[in-house]
């Protein structure tokens, strides 16, 4: 079998202002075989006109704080111009405030500059799928902000059972299906069943998706 059959490359594009960071990534995550470099960009400006008459990526890493346009504008208007692009914000600390801007604004998740290069690949290579790269602090933050900010809304009724309820909990917290499992004393199969029905019931395709949901309606 050849290697093109066993997966699909992903197309990532770098927007990093500071050269050296640009550089550095272009070549960490480029170098595993299953993510192709797309293009780079120093300013978020530049990317956005480069869109225009060129295809667009699978996947953008978007640096927060940008010259001129910041990143999470820039995440606004690609959002509503691209909506099939995802789109994670590179950030070097954990700045909870900014990361919930950036969620509101559509990111799916964010990836720390200084992560070890396997860890980068995989959080590119899980967003791809389904994933959602955001620590179980920062989405316990973003639950708290969005239902503080939202305290009037009435939650959205999908007839979640008490138990799909628990693991869209678990989900939102960051846990993997294993690891809810575990929580709740059920098979790994079990837990896969309901978080198909969460999908299904939610009418979501990903787990940024699924998170972004859960928060916003107030579904927990």
């Amino acid at each position: 079998m050849r290697k093109d059959q066993i997966f699909q490359q992903i197309d990532a594009a770098i927007v990093e202002d500071e050269r050296e960071v640009r550089d550095g990534l272009r070549y960490l995550v480029g170098h595993d075989p299953r993510i192709r470099i797309f293009s780079a960009f120093a300013n978020a400006e530049e990317f956005i006109l480069y869109l225009k008459s060129h295809a667009e990526p699978d996947i953008v890493l978007m640096d927060i704080h940008l010259p001129g346009m910041s990143g999470i504008e820039a995440t606004k208007i690609l959002q509503i111009e691209h909506p099939c692009m995802i789109i994670l914000m590179l950030t070097i600390f954990e700045e909870e405030e900014k990361i919930l801007d950036s969620i509101k604004a559509g990111a799916k998740g964010y990836i720390l500059k200084n992560s070890k290069p396997e860890i980068l690949v995989e959080q590119i290579v899980s967003a791809k799928n389904e994933g959602s790269p955001i620590s179980p602090g920062a989405a316990r933050y973003i639950l708290n902000e969005i239902k503080r900010e939202n305290i009037d809304l009435k939650p959205c009724n999908y007839h979640l059972t008490s138990r799909e309820k628990e693991v869209l909990k678990d989900i939102v917290d960051g846990l993997t299906y294993k690891e809810s499992a575990e929580e709740h004393h059920i098979a790994g199969s079990t837990a896969k069943k309901h978080i198909l029905h969460l999908y299904q019931k939610l009418n979501v395709s990903s787990k940024a998706e699924i998170v972004r949901k859960a928060i916003t309606e107030k579904l927990i």
